[in-house]
């Protein structure tokens, strides 16, 4: 079983000067944004080091990126870890009584992805993603 930190998530009002402001900490380009419908959102991807940081527009007045702006103005929402036992992980999570929020859905890079309950998970909302 191979997991790995794949992003760390960040909620922003406006993308594109969130954007400019993650190519010039990371050296490197931003992906252009892509729209996620299924969880109505934004997104874009810059690469530092070895991991990434998920810039998350939202996509629409009344989802839950809005609300998290309107309650927070913004900021750090979740970690990702990517997993190449993403069924086998479910599974052993859940059976340790941890919480999903709902099903499995397909991310912005195309995979597959589930969300944690934070509540279960030290008050951090953590997304797992197929490798």
């Amino acid at each position: 079983m191979v997991n790995t930190l794949a992003h760390l998530a960040i909620v922003v009002s406006n993308i594109d000067n969130s954007k400019s402001f993650f190519e010039l900490l990371s050296g490197n380009q931003a992906t252009e944004p892509h729209l996620v419908e299924s969880q109505k959102v934004n997104t874009s991807f810059v690469t530092i080091g070895s991991t990434n940081i998920e810039l998350l527009e939202p996509y629409g007045t009344d989802t839950p990126i809005s609300k998290f702006i309107a309650n927070r103005g913004g900021g750090i929402h979740h970690i990702c870890i990517e997993s190449d036992e993403f069924d086998n992980m479910i599974k052993n999570i859940t059976d340790t009584g941890v919480r999903t929020l709902g099903e499995p859905s397909i991310g912005a890079k195309g995979k597959r992805i589930i969300f944690f309950h934070p509540k279960d998970t030290f008050n951090v909302l953590v997304e797992l993603e197929e490798a």
